[in-house]
């Protein structure tokens, strides 16, 4: 498993930081196939009751506007227009308006969130897109060998019972680690840019705990298998879920 892990990622980063280092039409097309395919996962988890139309054209939709220019109108509009058709959707299919709910989780949690990725990059360059996709990896590296050599107590054993607070502590560490070391070599303020690191690794923990628990309620191992060793799209970037979209308030509020 270990050595599979190894090899998906050997191959699949640069992949990534070649398409983020373009940047452009190469960085949203790849960031857009992300999405999808973390759709079409999310749709094979969800069950009955699933509205896969409804999926696809909100969330292809928010993508559109996300790519033409994010602003408070187009945003609005976006957020009628897909309550407006999901709730006509669900009263004409089957009246469970809300039992079916998790349509909107859907695109809210796979389109709008991993939709920042594409809009730190644009807002604010490259150099900030590879702190947050670092200070993510090195978390989900410190937590992983921390918890494997040293975890005891559970951190979350209704959600996920082989999640450590010492691996949480652990990532915790590398990402403030992972900090320093950027905020050297990029000349930031090195104390903001640690607690900027150490803000986005509770954010990827965090989300971690959410996908685990997406699917321990779907009663899943795995979203998907398109990535050796690590499952589907939303097993491997379930930690970026919540990062880009607080870095990019962090970077908007701070910088």
């Amino acid at each position: 498993m270990l050595a599979q892990r190894i090899l998906t990622a050997v191959i699949g980063i640069p992949i990534l930081l070649v398409a983020l280092y373009f940047g452009g039409t190469t960085w949203r097309v790849l960031v857009a196939l992300i999405i999808l395919a973390g759709l079409v996962e999310f749709a094979r988890m969800s069950g009955p009751g699933l509205y896969l139309d409804y999926l696809f054209v909100a969330g292809l939709s928010f993508l559109a506007v996300t790519y033409s220019g994010l602003d408070a109108t187009k945003l609005l509009l976006w957020l009628i227009f897909q309550l407006s058709y999901y709730l006509i959707r669900a009263t004409f299919s089957d009246m469970h308006s809300f039992s079916s709910a998790f349509n909107l989780v859907g695109v809210l949690y796979v389109v709008v969130l991993y939709s920042f990725l594409v809009l730190v990059r644009e807002e604010f360059g490259v150099v900030w897109t590879v702190f947050g996709l670092a200070v993510t990896w090195f978390t989900d590296t410190g937590a992983y060998f921390g918890g494997s050599r040293f975890g005891k107590r559970q951190l979350a054993p209704k959600i996920s019972p082989k999640k450590s607070v010492e691996g949480a502590l652990f990532g915790l560490l590398a990402a403030g680690l992972t900090g320093a070391i950027f905020a050297l070599i990029t000349e930031n303020p090195l104390e903001q840019t640690i607690l900027f690191a150490l803000v986005l690794s509770v954010c990827a923990q965090l989300g971690d705990l959410v996908e685990s628990g997406l699917k321990r309620e779907r009663a899943v191992k795995d979203t998907g298998s398109l990535l050796p060793g690590h499952g589907g799209i939303l097993d491997r970037f379930d930690s970026l879920a919540f990062v880009f979209p607080m870095l990019f308030a962090l970077l908007s509020m701070f910088s």
